[in-house]
Order: structure tokens, then C-alpha cells, then sequence
């Protein structure tokens, strides 16, 4: 089992290390852009002037705070941060098992006396491990960035890490939902374009029922319902709500993948 966890690790160390470096360096860039729109007062006049639709992207449609905190949480919905992050899960979770069998690496790797569901399990320990450490990356890349810009005693380090707990909990659900498509699957590419698909059509459910109120009671079957780092940074703390639901989704998926998985015909 640790030695898929390590070959797997391993396999995917550039993309890990690419998301997570280019999310810190974006995290430190937000804080210096403070200055730049003039502090709180200027971006809050600027904030005003920005169309509905654009405010219901970053679930800020009362407002975007009075705080460095919570200027910074705004910026964690950014779909750079959502697409990063969801392309590094994806980019595991295809490989979890579908893309394994699809290439017949898996029936190599499953010669050894070993159970399928330990297998399958050490490629999830890769995803939360890789999901753990983006999440962290981007939160560090915001305290460095108050640090170098002589405002960490305006930021609420706590609250950011609350705020990135959220994003990990969007992170996990979704690679549940992708490793639950990739155990029942012999094709990679079609695990991840499927999963892609199921996630559009999330953020695009979330999206609209947060502008058009027909369509506000679809809005809860999104997990990017559940993702709102404004209101961590608002309130001080997650929302139990989020952190159950979003949490409880990823461990859902990653227990049926592994049920699934070690039931079906892999060498087919």
C-alpha cells in the first residue's frame, strides 16, 4: 500500500507542486493589490460599481466586509483558486483506478498480494495529502504576503485558515465524487470529463440560483454552495453546516469507490 501511495505521490509531484506554488504566489500578489485599489474605502467604492452577477461569483452580494481578512477570503472563490485546485484533483482521481486499468498498469500493480481497496485507498491518500498541502500553500502565500507588505497585524491568520478549511472541503467532495466515477470506470479520459462535466454544471447551478430566484432552490445541490470563505471572514468561523455537508460528500464517494472497486471486473 505505500508503495502506490509513493509511486502515485511521486507520479504526480510536478502538478502538485506547480498548483501549489502558483496558488501561494497568487495569495501574496492579492495582499499587495490592497494597496494598489487604495485600501478598504477605494475597493469598497469599486466593489459597488461591479454588476450583480459579478458579486454573486464571490457569494458578496452584501458586501465584501471591512477587513483585510475578509478582502483576502473574498478572493479564495476565485475561479483561478476553484480551477487550480479542482485540476490537480481531477488529474488523481483519473488516474485512481480508471485510468490504471486503462493502461493495464493496475492489473501489474494488483499481482501482489494485495487487497484492492488498500490499493485504492493509498490513491486517495495521495489526493487528500495533495489537497491538504494546496490549501495550506495558498494560505501561507497570504501571510507572507502581509508579512512583506507590514500588515499582519490587520489579518486574522486563524480566520484564513477556517476560510481555506472550506476550499479543502470543496476540494475533497469533489475528488470524491471523481474517484467514485474512476473505480467504476476503465477509462481516464472519460472519468475526468465526465467528473468535469458534473462540476460545471455545479458551479453553474450555484452561480444562477445566487442571481435568478426560480432557480435559488437548485442552488443547495451544488457543492459550491457550501464554499463561502466571505462568510467565514464575515463570522470568524466555518459554518457547520459547509464543513459537513462538503466533508461528508468526499468521504460518502471515497467509501462507495472503494466498495465498487473491489467488486468489479478490473480486466475488462
Amino acid at each position: 500500500m505505500l508503495s502506490v501511495f509513493t509511486y502515485t505521490l511521486r507520479s504526480h509531484r510536478i502538478g502538485l507542486l506547480a498548483v501549489s506554488v502558483g496558488l501561494f504566489v497568487m495569495s501574496l500578489i492579492i495582499v499587495y493589490t490592497f494597496d494598489a485599489f487604495g485600501g478598504l474605502e477605494a475597493f469598497a467604492d469599486l466593489f459597488e460599481s461591479l454588476p450583480a452577477p459579478m458579486t454573486a461569483m464571490f457569494r458578496a452580494q452584501g458586501g465584501f466586509g471591512t477587513s483585510l481578512t475578509s478582502y483576502i477570503a473574498l478572493d479564495y472563490r476565485h475561479p483561478v483558486y476553484i480551477i487550480a485546485g479542482l485540476a490537480f484533483v481531477l488529474s488523481v482521481s483519473g488516474g485512481a483506478a480508471a485510468r490504471e486499468i486503462e493502461r493495464g498498469t493496475a492489473l501489474m500493480l494488483l499481482a501482489s498480494p494485495m487487497a484492492r481497496w488498500r490499493y485504492l485507498a493509498a490513491k486517495i491518500g495521495v489526493l487528500v495529502v495533495g489537497a491538504v498541502v494546496i490549501v495550506t500553500m495558498s494560505w501561507l502565500g497570504s501571510l507572507a504576503g502581509a508579512s512583506l507588505t507590514g500588515l499582519a497585524g490587520d489579518v486574522e491568520g486563524g480566520t484564513l485558515m477556517l476560510a481555506q478549511l472550506n476550499e479543502l472541503g470543496v476540494l475533497l467532495a469533489a475528488g470524491g465524487i471523481a474517484v467514485l466515477l474512476s473505480a467504476v470506470s476503465s477509462d481516464g479520459g472519460r472519468t475526468v470529463s465526465v467528473t468535469a462535466g458534473i462540476l460545471t454544471v455545479m458551479y453553474f447551478l450555484d452561480f444562477v440560483g445566487a442571481i435568478w430566484g426560480p432557480a435559488e432552490p437548485l442552488a443547495p445541490l451544488s457543492i459550491f454552495y457550501y464554499f463561502d470563505p466571505l462568510a467565514v471572514a464575515t463570522n470568524g468561523t466555518t459554518l457547520l453546516r459547509d464543513v459537513v455537508v462538503l466533508f461528508g460528500v468526499g468521504l460518502a464517494g471515497f467509501v462507495a469507490a472503494l466498495v465498487l472497486f473491489q467488486r468489479r471486473d478490473i480486466t475488462r
